[in-house]
C-alpha cells in the first residue's frame, strides 16, 4: 500500500512514536479495506484481526481508519 502525501505528513510531524492499535472484530463486516496494508489480515472468522497491537508510523493506519465503513479501527498515542 503507498502511503498518501497526508499520512506521510503526519508521521513527519510525529515523530514517530508509539501508537496502539485496535480493531474490533465484532463490529468487523469482512470487507477487507484493512487488509491493504501489513498491520490487518483476515481469518477464518471472516474478520479482521490487528497483526500488531502497537505500530511506529501510524499513516497507514490512518489511512485504512478513514476507509473502514464501520469505524472498527481505533488507535492512540502511547504514552510513556
Amino acid at each position: 500500500m503507498r502511503m498518501s502525501p497526508t499520512a506521510y505528513c503526519y508521521d513527519l510531524m510525529r515523530g514517530y512514536m508509539a501508537y496502539s492499535v485496535e480493531l474490533d472484530s465484532v463490529a468487523c463486516i469482512g470487507c477487507v479495506a484493512c487488509t491493504s496494508c501489513e498491520y490487518f489480515e483476515m481469518r477464518q472468522d471472516m474478520k479482521a484481526h490487528a497483526v500488531q497491537s502497537v505500530v511506529v508510523k501510524i499513516g497507514y493506519i490512518l489511512d485504512v481508519a478513514e476507509n473502514c465503513p464501520v469505524g472498527a479501527i481505533t488507535f492512540g498515542p502511547i504514552i510513556s
